[in-house]
């Protein structure tokens, strides 16, 4: 049996942690042991945008240490990541590089979605209460150092999500100097985390109800322990692979809420033998789901154990086939897009017809131009949000599809992906630009890309310009040097043909194929 040892390493707000796991088809994905050493980047992120030497050398030091660990276990494959903390700081590129210098890891920064992507990937890596859970309506709150991610599920469908700076770290950092002129501290941290959560509820929740809340992140550790030394909710041996779930209901967590609230950070930090930094942060992450509660009418939370670190190994397995995911998370992404589609009002009959039409033209010529599946995902997408823009202006619906698309988190998608969608979608009523215009934005590579697929995106859309699907049962084929495209209708197509024949110029420039669209009348 072919075993792989995995090393994860999350660079944190607060904290740098490794996992390491043995991954293999029979067994899944397994951790065998964890390391960890505060390091509160976030703290100095927050405060100054930028990381110091001192903590940058106390970073370096403990990546050092993690490569003598990785030795013991022969470890080549791994995965090093950071979030918020060096996304945040002015100086990022110089700890990068310091980094690289000193210990030879090369960090990845996620943007917010990739990383919100791999904790939810963790989630869903085995069969679980998670699967259950989302079928009626349930808020998964991850709470960060640096902001809150909330994300909305229902029928197993992804329906909304939003990213809110209010992290525990940021909060402590930003409260700290008036937490002196006020006799009631507890309150003004409140208050402050309350605007930003009552504004996703009344955005997002108003029309829905929310049974159940999963409380994820890397900073529920100390919230775990203080719970269990306590009784407070329940520690089932509930689910039939006899795995331990941590369940709270309302009552038990206000009597959580109460216990934690009436000692002070000293006071939590000596009774779970714990940093005072780490205890500090048990209000404010409180808080947070002391608010969530209020404004939902949820029954209880499920605090999961899981962590970005298990996410990435996950996604390694599966990279690696050693795994196959529990989850769908194709269809999440395409069914977040949808939801963003219907929240701009986008004409649906219209874009489902451009996304079958895109669809169509793309497996005709992947094999030619070596596209691959995730790039049929990118136009799919392109298809579905292309004209959510005449929400805004029908003067100018693709320079502000554009812009809602680069305003709207996609999770699963890195940031660079959603460019390359929203510049897809900014180019349908005008010409696309000459790569010196963004040679700052993509690479040569990623250009040709985007063009290819925009030119895909123009004929499908061509197709159904007066918005009537006049066209049925099209089919495709390449013949030569001729890309045919046939559909049955008794329709008038000449405003189609000629918006076709204008765009078709372009297609055939990057591709070398002459695509043709043909009527067949049928009666």
């Amino acid at each position: 049996m072919a075993v792989t040892i995995f090393a994860a390493i999350d660079v944190g707000s607060h904290e740098t942690s490794m996992r390491i796991y043995e991954i293999s088809k029979k067994y899944g994905v397994h951790e065998i042991e964890y390391v960890h050493h505060t390091a509160r980047l976030g703290l100095e992120t927050y405060s100054t945008k930028h990381i110091s030497y001192t903590t940058i050398d106390k970073l370096c030091n403990i990546l050092n240490g993690f490569s003598e660990k990785m030795k013991e276990y022969d470890i080549h494959d791994y995965m090093i990541i950071a979030t918020s903390a060096l996304r945040e700081a002015d100086n990022n590129l110089i700890v990068l590089d310091q980094v690289k210098q000193r210990t030879g890891f090369l960090i990845k920064i996620l943007s917010n979605s990739e990383q919100r992507y791999l904790c939810y990937k963790s989630l869903a890596l085995k069969e679980n209460s998670f699967h259950s859970l989302i079928k009626d309506g349930t808020l998964l709150v991850d709470v960060g150092g640096g902001s809150i991610q909330l994300s909305l599920y229902d029928k197993k469908t992804l329906i909304a999500t939003q990213n809110i700076m209010l992290g525990s770290l940021r909060i402590q950092e930003v409260l700290q100097d008036m937490q002196y002129k006020t006799d009631n501290y507890q309150n003004l941290v409140y208050d402050y985390i309350a605007h930003g959560l009552h504004t996703f509820v009344q955005l997002y929740l108003k029309s829905r109800k929310v049974k159940n809340i999963i409380a994820l992140g890397n900073q529920l550790q100390s919230f775990v322990k203080y719970m269990t030394l306590h009784n407070f909710g329940t520690l089932k041996s509930a689910d039939d692979k006899y795995e331990k779930r941590n369940c709270v209901n309302r009552i038990e967590f206000d009597d959580f809420y109460k216990s934690i609230t009436s000692k002070t950070p000293d006071e939590l930090a000596k009774e779970l033998n714990t940093s005072l930094d780490k205890a500090s942060l048990l209000l404010p992450i409180a808080m947070i789901y002391r608010n969530i509660l209020e404004e939902t009418d949820a029954g209880q939370i499920w605090i999961s154990k899981m962590t970005i670190c298990d996410g990435m190994a996950a996604d390694f397995a599966e990279k690696k086939e050693k795994i196959a995911p529990a989850f769908n998370f194709t269809d999440g992404i395409l069914s977040t897009a949808r939801n963003i589609a219907a929240r701009y009002r986008a004409d649906e009959a219209h874009y489902r017809n451009v996304e079958k039409n895109c669809l169509l033209l793309f497996d005709a010529v992947k094999k030619l131009n070596n596209l691959t599946k995730h790039d049929r995902l990118l136009l799919q997408i392109s298809a579905i949000l292309h004209n959510c823009g005449n929400f805004i202006n029908m003067n100018a619906v693709g320079e502000n599809s554009y812009k809602i698309v680069m305003s709207t988190e996609i999770i699963g998608l890195s940031h660079k992906e959603r460019m390359m969608v929203a510049y897809m979608v900014r180019y349908l009523d005008s010409s696309f630009p000459k790569y010196a215009e963004i040679s700052d934005v993509f690479s040569q590579q990623e250009f040709i890309k985007i063009a290819k697929l925009n030119s895909i995106l123009l004929l499908a859309d061509a197709m159904d310009r007066s918005h009537k699907q006049k066209f049925a049962n099209t089919t495709v084929y390449l013949r030569g040097s001729n890309l045919f495209i046939t559909g049955k209708t008794l329709y008038d197509i000449t405003l189609e043909q000629g918006i076709f024949d204008n765009t078709s110029d372009f297609f055939e420039e990057l591709y070398g194929i002459k695509p043709v669209l043909k009527q067949k009348k049928e009666f």
